[in-house]
């Protein structure tokens, strides 16, 4: 039998039939049976290990107790390590496995998922990588996921030894739950930037490395000696944030980069980014994988001023509700783009972050970006109104920068609200610079409104904090430009018998200061403004203790105390310490140490820490003499812990110079006794610069105060002088013009007397008033009498002169008066009654 090549048969494949027929043959033979190859397993893959691992020591060790075998009952078998773009996951992860991987003899599974970077993986490609690795053929694989997971999970429960399974840059959504191991011998490590919630997933968060990690991984990397100073600067400028600290290692390896050009390159803030560029692509990835809504919160967070923001501040930029805004917040949180700063819902940026949600804000419609800020302010001015000192604590620095932006961006009306309840808690926090800034941007704010009125009163309270603060030539120049102001407002009130009675008090002239006082305290009982009244009481009655009318005195105290509102406690304080005073030079001593008692009661409920350290030491002295120094040393400890604990050096020094001999205190306000325990106040922060004050336009006020006070008179005096020289040349009536120009002098005289500085007699002071504002009668009866007497025209308009002075004097109160009616929403107030003060 041949076969189909027609070659002959060949041993073992053909058979050969001789001898007759057959009717069946039926043919056997041996068949060989090869084995299949055997599946390649490829279950080594660790990633690469990190040259060095600085500052994680830490989570290093946390990361590998949860990876370590034969743990606690109930131990997760999946770990998240999670934490902002570039902060190091991935490299903890790596050095965690070469340390872990002997506990895992089944293997080690690897993989970078992508998820916020080129080429993301789905979960159906890292299944069938991860399968290919047990070696399951491409051909076997299950065409959809629940198959895929299937193979995966038996591929798992079958394996003879624990496995570890490795994920890098996972997706939370999509790759964490499905790949938790489905037995405890196995462990599931992946890195990820959004924290899952799912409660069978171990979190453990990165943060960045701390100021000497920083400085050590810089050394490290300086090729040749780098001062510290330096070093320590840059790695500041990067956040601490170890990609960031990567980029900059890497131009100090080369010897040609010196680290004053990198503090060069990273000092502008606008250009740290595009030096950085790694961490900008970070950010860029993370701020990518957001969705909508999301997207659009962390852009509008971007124009928020200050470092830490609440649920409604987001609520005000966002223009959603706080809840939502809370949501947000809680959303962003997760994805490692802000993060919390407490339990009670604020969050705040990291630095570089900042920068780069900044770059956002700025891409934003220059409508939308308007809208938002003004949402913003409208909110701080309605919470402002209400707030606690607890809401100023928190919000005290984003407060001050957003009034920096209204000025600097043409949003006056914004600024008033916040000005005075800011400037009042750091005044009683004791951080007067922090409110001779706040003051400044409410001067600015009320001269761009020409509201010339509140800027003389804001300028007058710069003066009272700069004269607190020993900055006499700020002092003088508030004190001038607000004068200035005043004059300009065109009113003559209270305020300015207060502002003329403060400056009365510096030259030491306390009659005349006492007597501007006195003017001030009947104004403000018309007005029925008892905070003003009560201010006003206690001034005066400083003037008169001054002048040595201890009895005058007292009862402006007593009045104060009783006229003061519930809201007024420093005011209070002041004046039971000014009453112990009083009682001292009675020769009173039991009545005195009551009276300081009842005043540092009051000065501790007020929160005002200067009256309250006034408030201890003059008690501390008054136990001195009783005989008690027990107690006056506790005292006296007390103020100058809380002196060194808000940095008074000036309050320090003076209590060192009161203390008794008996009594060792520590050599600088800097190593005072410590705050007592329950107070949290922070380390102390370095002293700000002391703000110029706002007086660089001051001479813009002289040209309309000359105007208003002294031309136009001085025109109608020339006038008048005219037509009398002329009446006398053509033999006219001359009679008229020696009236007319006694009442243009006059009238001139009137102007200066409202407005000057010194005291005066009342009658001078009744005469001076009714001349200057109603001078525009007497100008109509001389009308009248000249076209009497044959010359209306040059009657007329010395007539004329007169009445576009008065005109000038009453127009700006005119004006600030519609202007108030014309701002929506007013109410026009009651006029309160005349306050009468019952003594306590």
């Amino acid at each position: 039998m041949a076969d189909a090549s027609e070659a002959g048969p060949a041993p073992a494949t053909h058979n050969t039939i001789s001898g007759g027929q057959a009717r069946d043959v039926i043919q056997g033979g041996v068949v060989q049976i090869y084995p299949a190859p055997a599946p390649v397993r490829s279950l080594n893959a660790l990633p690469p290990r990190p040259a060095a691992l600085l500052g994680r020591a830490g989570p290093l060790a946390a990361l590998l107790a949860l990876l370590a075998p034969g743990g606690r009952a109930g131990a997760p078998t999946a770990i998240a390590v999670t934490g902002e773009g570039g902060v190091g996951k991935s490299a903890l992860m790596a050095a965690a496995a070469h340390e872990a991987h002997k506990w895992f003899p089944g293997g080690v599974l690897y993989e970078d998922a992508r998820a916020h970077g080129g080429g993301r993986m789905s979960l159906e490609e890292l299944l069938g990588t991860w399968l290919r690795a047990f070696g399951i053929p491409g051909d076997q694989l299950q065409p959809h996921r629940a198959g895929l997971l299937g193979q995966f999970r038996s591929r798992l429960r079958e394996a003879d030894e624990a496995l570890l399974i490795l994920l890098d840059d996972a997706a939370p959504d999509e790759h964490l739950v499905p790949l938790i191991p489905p037995d405890s011998r196995h462990r599931l490590l992946v890195t990820v930037r959004t924290a899952p919630e799912d409660a069978r997933i171990a979190v453990l968060r990165l943060d960045t490395l701390s100021p000497k990690d920083s400085l050590a991984l810089l050394e490290a990397a300086a090729g040749k000696p780098v001062p510290p100073s330096q070093l320590d600067e840059i790695a500041a400028l990067c956040g601490h944030l170890p990609l960031a600290l990567d980029v900059v290692a890497g131009r100090l390896r080369d010897g040609d980069d010196s680290a004053q050009r990198i503090l060069s390159a990273l000092r502008p803030p606008g250009e740290r980014l595009a030096e950085l560029d790694p961490v900008r692509q970070a950010f860029e990835a993370s701020y990518q994988a957001l969705g909508d809504p999301d997207a659009r919160m962390l852009r509008r967070l971007g124009l928020h001023p200050g470092t830490e923001i609440d649920a409604e501040s987001a609520a005000a930029l966002g223009g959603v509700s706080p809840a939502e805004a809370d949501r947000a917040l809680r959303r962003l949180v997760r994805a490692q783009l802000l993060r919390p700063t407490g339990t009670e819902g604020r969050v705040r940026f990291h630095d570089l972050l900042r920068l780069y949600v900044g770059e956002l804000a700025s891409q934003e419609p220059e409508s939308a970006r308007g809208a938002a800020r003004e949402r913003l302010l409208a909110h701080y001015g309605e919470r402002a109104a209400t707030a606690d000192d607890a809401w100023f604590d928190r919000e005290r620095g984003a407060l001050a920068a957003a009034l920096a932006e209204a000025v600097d961006q043409g949003r006056y009306e914004r600024v008033a609200p916040v000005v005075d309840r800011l400037a009042a808690y750091l005044l009683r926090r004791s951080r007067t610079v922090d409110a001779l800034f706040v003051l400044r941007q409410g001067v600015l704010a009320a001269r761009h409104r020409a509201d010339h009125l509140r800027e003389a009163e804001l300028l007058r309270m710069m003066r009272r904090h700069y004269r607190a603060l020993e900055r006499w030539p700020e002092a003088r120049s508030c004190a001038e430009a607000g004068h200035l102001a005043r004059i300009r407002a065109g009113v003559r009130s209270p305020e300015l018998d207060d502002d003329l009675g403060e400056q009365a008090a510096e030259r030491g002239d306390h009659g005349a200061a006492a007597h501007h006082y006195g003017r001030a305290v009947r104004g403000w009982a018309l007005r029925g403004d008892r905070h003003r009244l009560a201010t006003s009481l206690m001034a005066r009655g400083d003037a008169e203790e001054r002048l040595g009318r201890a009895r005058e005195a007292a009862l402006s105290y007593r009045r104060a105390v009783a006229t003061a509102h519930d809201g007024d406690l420093t005011v209070v304080a002041h004046a039971w310490l000014r009453l112990a005073g009083c009682a001292a030079h009675r020769h009173d001593p039991r009545q005195v140490l009551e009276l300081l008692r009842r005043g540092l009661e009051v000065a501790r409920r007020s929160g005002d820490v200067r009256v309250t350290v006034e408030a201890l030491a003059l008690l501390s002295e008054a136990e001195t003499e009783a005989g008690r120094p027990g107690a006056a040393e506790q005292l006296l400890r007390e103020a100058h812990s809380e002196a060194g604990a808000h940095n008074l050096p000036l309050l320090g020094e003076r209590l060192r110079e009161i203390k008794p001999p008996w009594l060792k205190l520590p050599a600088g306000p800097e190593d005072t006794v410590a705050p007592q325990a329950g107070t949290d106040r922070g380390p102390q922060e370095p002293p700000p610069a002391v703000p110029g004050p706002p007086v660089e336009q001051a001479a813009r006020h002289v040209r309309p105060v000359l105007l208003r006070l002294l031309a136009l008179p001085c025109c109608g005096v020339l006038w008048a002088l005219g037509c009398l020289v002329a009446a006398l040349v053509e033999d006219g009536p001359t009679v008229l013009w020696p009236a007319q120009l006694a009442l243009a002098g006059s009238t001139a005289w009137a102007a200066r007397r409202v407005w000057q500085r010194s005291r005066g007699s009342r009658l001078g002071d009744l005469a001076a008033v009714g001349l200057h504002r109603f001078h525009a009668v007497g100008a109509a009866g001389l009308l009248a009498a000249g076209v009497r007497a044959g010359a209306p025209g040059g009657s007329a308009v010395a007539a004329g002169l007169l009445v576009l002075h008065t005109a000038a004097q009453l127009w700006p109160a005119a004006r600030a008066r519609l202007r108030s009616r014309a701002r929506p929403g007013h109410v026009p107030p009651e006029r309160p009654n005349r306050i009468t003060v019952h003594l306590p």
